[in-house]
């Protein structure tokens, strides 16, 4: 074989560029569509099949060409000689239930380039996918997944989208992330819909373990673990393949393991009073006594109790707080017709929170909370010397280009003091509102420090498009012209930890 002539004659049937003005009438001709076609007809006519695939009960013929130039798993186990496929012109593939009912979906996009996706299919499309190794077709579910998050939800699928993007490989870990973050942050949401009570012990665990969880009150999330547990219990109790020793061992589990970290102290003591009256204790009432006493412990500020608590493996973030959406934690920012708003200017609150979680402490916090969702102005001014005009200066306008929260406390403090402070984002999807984002800042309050601000709270150039294109997914309400927020600020306390615990 030649190759220098082979090269020479791929040379001659290349088109070159033709320098001058004359036209030759060159004209791209193509049918993309009708080849396409005459591929989805292989599939849909099985025509020239050379190979079945077995999936569950059902035997789909195919053609190894098309399957190898999709997925690299594919082109190994039927193209690479080692492999036992390889010689075989019937292929069992071993599949979950729910993946074979999509199967055929999944063959078809591999001969069509499309696919028919739904709330309750996506995630086990995603699953062949990414099994599979076709990348493509994974990124298509995952950008769906992505904007249908709030349609899942309502639907009964978001636990179950949960669960097995959680299962997906490692790649997918971001769709996993925004999952999480979801749950934490829209909790109250997930809990109005079916299918919550379907969590798995792990992600239960890992939930309830979290600072940055928005949640009207911690006894509002004691009540929605409640729920949870006592369907998981009937579920264990319902199980005929246990003895009745496995199942308190199993029950007995949970409480250990999720239980364990509702963090009592920040109830308050008529909350704490009702956790020892509901139904939940009644199976292990000493381990909650003693959860409680705790709690107690903290409102009556027996320091040294509280101390020995913190010394505990799941004790060291009971005397955290969350992102506690309550009236008198919190404080909700609209701003009305945004593109009506004037640039750099700002909405302004006034906004009192309790001083501490002790339950007799009736001193407050004053807050001036300010609002600048169109960037901030400082106006020119002029610093006056001292000792003579000479030394004056002129100080330039300054404009900065951020979405701005102020706050400020109102009143000087004797000693430093540490406090929470979360705002939750709202956004639209599927024309349901919903937090899209959360900021959690850990900020620092004296009599020398009294204002904190916290910048980029939304993507400044985002906003300034708002009407111009489509809008923007941080405008809420009927028109879509609505940017609204949720300051939080919670008091921390000298035992406070602050770091998420590491889950495995």
């Amino acid at each position: 074989m030649n190759v220098e002539n082979d090269v020479e004659e791929q040379q001659d049937c290349e088109m070159k560029e033709v320098k001058t003005n004359t036209d030759y009438g060159m004209q791209l001709l193509h049918n993309t569509k009708g080849v396409l076609t005459k591929i989805a007809n292989l599939y849909a006519e099985r025509l020239t099949s050379d190979v079945i695939l077995v999936v569950g009960e059902k035997r789909y013929a195919v053609h190894r060409i098309i399957l190898c130039a999709s997925s690299d798993v594919f082109d190994v186990m039927l193209m690479n000689g080692s492999w036992r496929e390889f010689s075989d012109n019937v292929v069992k593939l071993q599949e979950e239930e729910r993946c074979q009912l999509v199967f055929p979906q999944f063959l078809r996009y591999m001969y069509h380039g499309e696919i028919n996706v739904s709330v309750d299919t996506a995630v086990y499309i995603l699953k062949l996918a990414d099994k599979y190794n076709i990348r493509d077709m994974a990124q298509l579910c995952v950008d769906y997944m992505k904007k249908h998050i709030t349609k899942a939800t309502v639907k009964g699928y978001f636990v179950e989208w949960l669960h097995n993007s959680l299962l997906i490989s490692s790649q997918r870990k971001h769709l996993a992330t925004l999952l999480e973050n979801f749950l934490k942050w829209n909790l109250e949401f997930v809990l109005s819909y079916s299918g919550w009570e379907h969590l798995n012990q792990g992600v239960m665990q890992w939930l309830v373990q979290q600072n940055d969880l928005a949640i009207r009150s911690e006894y509002r999330l004691y009540e929605m673990v409640e729920s949870w547990f006592l369907y998981q219990k009937a579920l264990i109790e319902s199980r005929t393949d246990l003895h009745r020793a496995k199942k308190e061992d199993a029950i007995r589990s949970m409480v250990y393991s999720v239980l364990i970290h509702i963090r009592y102290p920040m109830m308050s003591l008529i909350e704490m009073a009702n956790v020892l009256m509901s139904p939940c204790t009644q199976f292990m009432k000493e381990f909650f006594v003693a959860r409680v006493a705790d709690g107690m412990n903290f409102h009556s500020e027996r320091l040294d109790i509280v101390n020995a608590v913190c010394q505990t493996e799941a004790g060291e973030h009971q005397f955290t707080p969350r992102l506690y959406t309550a009236d008198f934690w919190s404080l909700q920012i609209a701003c009305n017709f945004f593109e009506k708003m004037e640039k750099y200017s700002s909405i302004a609150s006034v906004f009192f929170s309790p001083k501490t979680f002790i339950d007799n402490d009736e001193q407050s916090d004053a807050w001036d909370v300010e609002f600048y969702p169109l960037g901030v102005r400082y106006k020119p001014a002029q610093l006056i010397g001292v000792y003579s005009a000479a030394t004056n200066q002129e100080i330039p306008e300054s404009i900065i280009r951020t979405v701005r929260l102020r706050i400020t406390n109102q009143e000087p403090m004797n000693e430093e003091r540490r406090y929470m402070i979360g705002v939750l984002i709202a956004g639209m999807q599927n024309d349901i509102e919903y937090v899209h984002n959360c900021r959690v800042r850990i900020a620092y309050f004296s009599s020398d420090q009294r204002v904190v601000n916290i910048d980029n709270l939304v993507p400044f150039d985002d906003l300034q498009l708002c009407g111009v294109h489509t809008p923007s997914l941080y405008m809420v309400g009927e028109r879509r012209d609505t940017l609204k927020i949720h300051v939080i600020i919670v008091p921390l306390n000298q035992h406070s930890n602050v770091f998420n615990p590491t889950i495995e």
